[in-house]
């Protein structure tokens, strides 16, 4: 059965004509990104026949001549940019999360794809390391050995214990298939609670606090935007046993930091680790650098060595599909715009 967009009238995934590119043949295309720009452009050298590549480092303002490109490569996107990309077909994205889309108010019949499961595994193994090291309490025995002080720490298994797997998604499935060969129990909670095969049991988000009360790890991995902002908030946070720790490689708004460092504070939770944060970098004078128990980093579990190459075949090929219209690998629903 062929899928038809009732909008566009084409099938899901495929490329309508569109008067503002009528060739495919010779491109222009923005690379928009500060970390990835002139890495992914190595990548991509001599594989887009016909595409001209910029490389933009700075994310904050619109790329010079934004109005020429065809095709845009991006994290990041300053408020308004998509509406103003007279010629601009395809946006391909170098995150999973979409939520940054909205404010770029991307124009209708846009065609815009994510990362998909590129940083899946890297993110998974990054949350697997934040269970272990707080079970293990590794940042203590770094700071006993910077102060070659010997303590043995108070360790905990992680087989035998409970993970609140917060999101059933690509990163999310990936963490919750990590724990299990840990002999861990998986819950895992989504929008609908429908059945997975990668939780013991699958809840929806409306249980989220009664399943805190059995979590020795909560971890957060669900995309941002209005639907999850504030969905691990005081309430769970207060529902989790002293005991539990908690990890938030999401997006910062999912969880209410507040309360996390309240809650280490007083005692009442054993550790927590986020990735993710309102403002980035994190400023020196933050007390969050100084609340015990609690692990800041960089917002840095998406990375490893092969994520640029991995970014530019998933380029190339999704570029070759527009060229002969196909359907894209990894093809997002663009949200209506942010109202200005």
């Amino acid at each position: 059965m062929t899928i038809r967009s009732p909008s566009l009238g084409y099938p899901a995934g495929a490329v309508p004509p569109d008067r503002n590119c009528p060739n495919l043949t010779a491109m222009r295309m923005c690379i928009m990104h500060p970390r990835l720009g002139d890495e992914l452009r190595a990548h991509l050298d001599g594989r887009l026949p016909g595409v001209t590549v910029d490389v933009v480092h700075d994310d904050r303002g619109d790329p010079p001549g934004f109005g020429r490109y065809d095709v845009l490569v991006a994290n990041a996107l300053p408020p308004g940019l998509l509406a103003r990309g007279a010629r601009l077909r395809w946006l391909q994205l170098t995150s999973v999360g979409t939520d940054q889309l909205a404010a770029g108010r991307p124009r209708p019949g846009l065609i815009v794809t994510n990362a998909g499961a590129i940083p899946a595994r890297a993110v998974a193994e990054f949350a697997l390391m934040g269970m272990l090291a707080l079970a293990k309490e590794a940042p203590a025995l770094v700071r006993g050995h910077d102060a070659r002080g010997w303590r043995l720490p108070d360790a905990r298994l992680l087989a035998g214990g409970t993970l609140v797997q917060v999101g059933l998604g690509r990163v999310g499935t990936e963490i919750a298939r990590r724990a299990r060969a840990f002999d861990m129990r998986v819950v895992g909670v989504t929008r609908t609670g429908r059945e997975s095969a990668a939780a013991d049991l699958t809840v929806p988000a409306a249980a989220l606090p009664d399943v805190a009360r059995d979590a020795d790890h909560l971890v957060v991995a669900v995309p941002g935007g209005d639907g999850t902002r504030g969905l691990v908030g005081a309430r769970v946070v207060a529902a989790l046993p002293a005991t539990a720790c908690l990890i938030n490689v999401a997006r910062p708004e999912v969880v209410d930091t507040a309360a996390v460092v309240a809650a280490l504070r007083g005692g009442r939770l054993r550790g927590a680790l986020l990735d993710v944060h309102d403002h980035e970098p994190l400023p020196s004078d933050s007390p969050l650098w100084s609340t015990r128990g609690l692990w800041v980093t960089p917002h840095a579990a998406f990375c490893y060595p092969g994520e640029a190459a991995d970014l530019a075949d998933l380029i190339a090929g999704n570029l070759r599909r527009l060229r002969e219209g196909g359907p894209l690998r990894n093809l997002v629903t663009a949200p209506a715009p942010a109202p200005r």
